[in-house]
């Protein structure tokens, strides 16, 4: 029997769930479109069998009547998995136009809060041997990267039909009564105000922090006089602003993302700062075609940043702040777009100021409940004031993932419209592709598809204008016996890691700086897994000694063959986000007596430093940690089994850290377990 009480909603929880109208839901999602005709009683059970694994999705939210408590998260006592999975059949010819109709209709309407506040509707009949899922999820559930967190639970890596696993009994406790719920307020609120308060706190130190230091005390203070004098008037309104209806539409273009990436290299930019400057050209076009006499110069799009630690996973809900970016209109080049794009989002992004945008959103969670509603009340119309739209980027995985057997070939994310702003802008990347959704209000924007297809025009006058060759366009297969054949290795077959012994404990060893780090070696020609054998026979000599799996000295080799990869560096240039540990658990009869542990120091697709140290150290120390049996060690490590469907069936343990945002690296988890083989 679990409390009946799981959580207060965090201070940005609280802000979505109190916004929320009949005009504008607060609704995020994708609609994801798999090859093949796939099974509703498949789909239904999988999500079924995966779902305890997120137990927030068995959660609803209530509330003291007037407010008198603040919301919190308890188990839905009438929990049923067909509330939520639902089948829908598309109307004829079943054509990607069809397809967007439906998930628009879909989209526009809020979810109801007497369940969990979240729908998977299996779109059936769909044109070319298709079947599409549309994710429905309450903004206070999810932001955009714990959203991507569901999909892991629920898709494979790999085409193989793993068996389903057997789902605990499910036993809520009974719902509170109005008395317990404002008795269990008045004893739970003031730890969760001394929270809130400790968390101000941090944020105010890590200012502090960035006010000590001269340099960033300079970009800091830049940062704050754009913005404030970017808002010293009013922005006027552009054609995407009005009163919203709650009628929404969804309209969406996809890209190439090695084009992007060469755009992005060739002018010095991001792959961010691309599509932005993609998103503003078609913005401003559709202005001046619909308003030639409108005096606004420049476009303002409010970036959402995700401000969650690591280590607070779960401890505040979502943490987002924002950033505004300005965009001139007028450019005469689409690089000139792109450069004022790239030096104003470099600038406010050195600020820091996401810092204190996120202290501001976090203060109302101090007042008393019965007062937060209104306080959430007036905010989207001090955001109509600040900006004209939204835009976010969510990374996902960039190889394949499967439902069932069945090929993820287009994935399309949207995200909720603020009030008096009607359109936004979700990009997603999934398997070296590029999605743009626009998610307009149909009375604002009725004609939603003509901005989509300026995206198409914009970007492509980009491409040009940056001399990048159009890519060969990806065919998708159709049939589904092709997508679940496996690909030929063209490496060689993976080197079996033999049992070792226990190693003694070693010493620490100390990091090297950055800067004495060796430089990366550039990523030009993948390396062979087997050296090419030398013309004249070499004399015999004996192979030198195996180091002990997860001893001091193997994190030294592993180090070393992580940085002899540069197909690692080539998949990690992109990896910030801190340490991973190995913690292997005991296992005598393999000479294990006790756990033992490796730290790798991972950045921007270097090993900065390797060591075996105290699992208890290695928990601490790392931004994620893996633990696993020594058994499950030995085949994700020998490249008999990939590490991230074992993390997402179980078989090892993500115990520090979150899965979604290991998902986009999964061609450099692949090059990690290559460089273990050779050592």
């Amino acid at each position: 029997m679990t409390d009946k009480f799981a959580s207060f909603l965090g201070p940005v929880d609280t802000a979505f769930y109190y916004v929320e109208s009949d005009e504008a839901p607060m609704n995020i999602g994708s609609v994801s479109i798999f090859e093949g005709r796939v099974s509703f009683e498949e789909v239904l059970k999988t999500i079924d069998s995966r779902l305890h694994h997120a137990p927030i999705y068995q959660q609803k939210v209530i509330q003291a009547p007037f407010s008198l408590s603040a919301p919190v998260w308890v188990y839905d006592t009438e929990f049923n998995i067909h509330n939520h999975v639902i089948k829908v059949d598309i109307d004829p010819p079943g054509d990607d136009e069809a397809l967007r109709l439906t998930a628009s209709r879909l989209l526009s309407s809020p979810l109801g809060r007497g369940k969990p506040l979240w729908e998977i509707y299996m779109i059936d009949g769909l044109s070319d041997d298709r079947t599409a899922l549309f994710f429905k999820i309450h903004h206070c559930m999810v932001d955009g990267l714990a959203a991507v967190e569901l999909f892991t639970l629920l898709f494979d890596l790999t085409a193989d039909k793993p068996p389903l696993e057997p789902k605990p009994t499910y036993d809520p406790p009974e719902e509170p009564t109005t008395g317990e719920l404002l008795i269990e307020a008045a004893k739970r609120d003031p730890s969760h105000k001394f929270n809130i308060l400790k968390k101000l706190g941090g944020d105010l130190g890590t200012m502090f922090d960035i006010f000590r230091q001269k340099e960033q005390r300079r970009k800091a203070l830049i940062g704050l006089a754009n913005m404030v004098n970017d808002n010293l008037k009013p922005i006027r309104k552009l054609p995407i602003n009005g009163k919203n209806s709650g009628d929404q539409q969804l309209a969406w273009a996809e890209f190439s993302l090695s084009e992007i990436r060469q755009i992005k290299s060739a002018r010095g930019t991001s792959v961010n700062d691309v599509m932005l400057a993609v998103l503003s050209g078609a913005i401003e076009r559709y202005a001046s075609e619909r308003e030639p006499n409108n005096k606004q110069d420049f476009l303002r799009i409010l970036i959402p940043v995700s401000m969650r630690l690591e280590q607070e996973r779960g401890a505040y809900g979502n943490r987002i702040s924002v950033l505004p970016v300005d965009v001139p209109f007028g450019k005469e080049s689409p690089l000139d777009r792109l450069s004022a794009v790239h030096t104003y989002t470099s600038t406010m992004k050195a600020s820091s100021l996401s810092n204190s945008l996120d202290m501001l959103l976090t203060v109302p969670a101090l007042l008393p409940s019965i007062a937060q509603p209104a306080v959430w009340s007036i905010a989207p119309a001090a955001f109509s004031v600040l900006a004209h739209t939204w835009c976010t980027n969510v990374a996902g995985p960039q190889i394949p993932v499967y439902l069932r057997g069945h090929k993820l070939i287009r994935n399309y994310g949207y995200f909720p419209l603020n009030p008096s702003m009607g359109l936004a802008c979700v990009v997603l990347s999934y398997d070296q592709r590029v999605t743009m959704t626009l998610v307009a209000d149909s009375e604002i924007v009725p004609d939603v598809t003509v901005v989509r297809d300026y995206l198409v025009t914009c970007y492509e006058a980009l491409r040009r204008a940056a001399e990048v060759p159009p890519s060969k366009p990806i065919e998708f297969s159709r049939e589904k016996s092709a997508a679940a054949e496996p690909q030929a290795e063209t490496t060689a077959p993976p080197v079996p890691i033999e049992p070792e012994q226990a190693a003694p404990p070693q010493p620490e060893a100390t990091a090297s700086p950055e800067e004495e780090a060796p430089p990366a070696p550039e990523p030009l020609e993948p390396v062979p897994a087997v050296p090419t054998p030398p013309s004249e026979p070499a004399p015999q000599s004996a192979p030198p000694a195996k180091p002990k799996l997860f001893s001091d000295a193997w994190a030294k080799a592993y180090q070393q063959a992580i940085n002899d990869n540069p197909n690692y560096y080539k998949t990690s240039t992109r990896w910030t986000a801190g340490p991973l540990a190995f913690i292997m658990r005991p296992s005598a009869k393999n000479g294990f007596p006790q756990e033992a542990a490796v730290i790798l120091d991972l950045h921007k697709g270097k090993c900065r430093a390797a060591r075996a140290l105290p699992p208890h150290e290695a928990r601490r120390e790392a931004t994620f940690v893996i633990e696993g049996e020594y058994e499950n060690w030995m085949k994700a490590l020998s490249g008999q089994a990939q590490p991230l469907p074992m993390l997402i069936r179980g078989k090892l343990k993500l115990k520090k850290g979150a899965l979604a945002r290991l998902m986009p690296f999964t061609q450099s988890a692949q090059e990690l377990i290559k460089s273990a083989q050779r050592i």
